[in-house]
């Protein structure tokens, strides 16, 4: 019975290795932050969106990975917008604010640093209207790159597994020949 046992725990460690091994790598960091070290140097249309307003409507984005480093080029729905900082509004120091390009349509356009795809990335936006800055939090998705534009997976749990289950087949291993031995000194090998 304890023989079965071993064989069917070191089925199971096994078949867990394996689909662990061989589950495909996400080009995204699945809700986790994806840095521009993880990303091939390029231009890419990636998806943007705002999380906390309607008025600060991302249509349009390009990210441009250079160097370790990212930069989004984002078009608005309008032109409500004269100026971004890239933080809150209470921080805004002027001499690190963006002023508006436009497109070929006239929409308003800014250029975003990017510490990492996936999570939120606070900005101010000066209302030309209202003349005073507005707070929101833009998120730039990985998911939306194309395949290839990530250079490392992100899956930082691939090789802590891998190294886990190997761990575990040769506890199970060692175990099942424990039990041998212990039978075989006790004259009932099977």
């Amino acid at each position: 019975m304890k023989n079965r046992v071993s064989r069917i725990v070191s089925f199971l460690l096994a078949a867990l290795c394996v689909s662990a091994l061989s589950a495909p790598v996400s080009a995204a960091g699945e809700g986790r932050p994806v840095y521009a070290a993880d990303v091939q140097n390029g231009i890419y249309e990636i998806e943007a969106e705002t999380l906390n307003s309607s008025m600060f409507r991302i249509v349009g984005c390009t990210l441009t990975v250079e160097d370790d480093k990212m930069t989004a080029h984002v078009t608005l729905s309008g032109r409500g917008f004269g100026k971004l900082f890239a933080g809150r509004g209470e921080d805004v120091d002027e001499s690190a604010v963006s002023l508006f390009g436009e497109d070929g349509e006239g929409r308003h356009t800014f250029d975003i640093p990017v510490s990492a795809l996936d999570t939120p990335i606070p900005v101010a936006g000066w209302s030309i209207k209202r003349e005073q800055w507005y707070d929101y939090d833009v998120v730039f998705h990985a998911d939306s790159l194309p395949d290839g534009a990530v250079a490392k997976s992100g899956n930082g749990w691939i090789l802590p597994c891998a190294a886990a289950c190997a761990g575990a087949a040769v506890i199970a291993a060692v175990a099942a020949a424990v039990i041998r031995q212990k039978r075989k000194n006790a004259g009932g090998e099977r």
